[in-house]
């Protein structure tokens, strides 16, 4: 069975740890802060608390700070004796396979099945089952380039809904006097819709094609920033629309010169 190594002292390494004590893999943790919790060895040197880490590892996950991997790296030379993996969804390092979990972690620790769920991106030319021997996760190839891309789209939908969703929280209790909290049935039944039928997730106006009632919200959110971003949202959708259209027809086109 494999050993790993974790190096970090966030919510990530915490969360790789809780994950390999479930799945009976050994593992020992470092944090550069010695009175980290998550440290495995009492030793205040920090070098020397590093080395006795990841001496019996055979893998030695970089779960610091995407900026801090290539100081880390520079800093210990003596890691590279090991098979090293980083976790960083954007970014990508010389003599290091990256392999990110496409997941939000937080605070609390999540339950077996979730963490067995939870998907792999690892970087072209690696092997999953080789880099991270003994997990059961789905896993999918990507390509060195396409990584800054594939980040830009996991932070517009993971972390940018979020800002929303906050955004219009605050105005519930402040403009409205309405309770946050109201508003949770709806956005768990709004994330349900979408992972159960995507195709037909979609309701409201936009849906609808109702322009008076858009017309409408958006005089309401005057002076508001929030007006700006609907209708760029309004944008983008009829954006969308029309390139979707577009390649209806295409490959209609396509399809009945074909068969001529």
């Amino acid at each position: 069975m494999a050993n790993f190594a974790i190096l970090g002292g966030g919510r990530l390494a915490r969360h790789f740890s809780e994950y390999f004590r479930l799945l009976g893999i050994p593992s020992s943790c470092w944090a550069r802060d010695p009175a980290s919790a998550l440290n495995t060895h009492d030793i205040a040197d920090t070098q020397a608390r590093l080395k006795a880490t990841v001496e019996p590892a055979d893998r030695v996950l970089l779960l610091v700070a995407d900026s801090a991997i290539a100081t880390v790296l520079k800093q210990y030379p003596f890691l590279h004796e090991k098979q090293l993996v980083h976790c960083s969804g954007a970014l990508s390092f010389p003599g290091v396979a990256g392999a990110h979990p496409l997941m939000t972690f937080a605070d609390d620790l999540y339950p077996l099945e979730r963490y067995t769920s939870v998907p792999f991106m690892v970087e072209s030319g690696h092997d999953f089952n080789t880099l991270l021997p003994g997990l059961p996760n789905p896993h999918f190839p990507i390509g060195l380039a396409d990584k800054a891309r594939y980040h830009a789209m996991c932070v517009m939908a993971g972390n940018f809904v979020q800002i929303l969703w906050q955004g219009v929280a605050d105005r519930f209790a402040g403009q409205l006097q309405l309770p946050a909290e109201s508003l949770y049935p709806y956005l768990r039944q709004v994330t349900e819709n979408y992972v159960k039928h995507a195709e037909s997730a979609l309701t409201g106006p936009l849906a609808r094609g109702d322009g008076q009632t858009i017309a409408r919200n958006l005089q309401a959110l005057e002076g508001d920033p929030l007006q700006q971003l609907y209708r760029d949202f309004v944008a983008y959708y009829e954006a969308a629309g029309s390139e979707q259209a577009e390649q209806s027809l295409t490959g209609a086109g396509g399809r009945l010169e074909s068969a001529r």
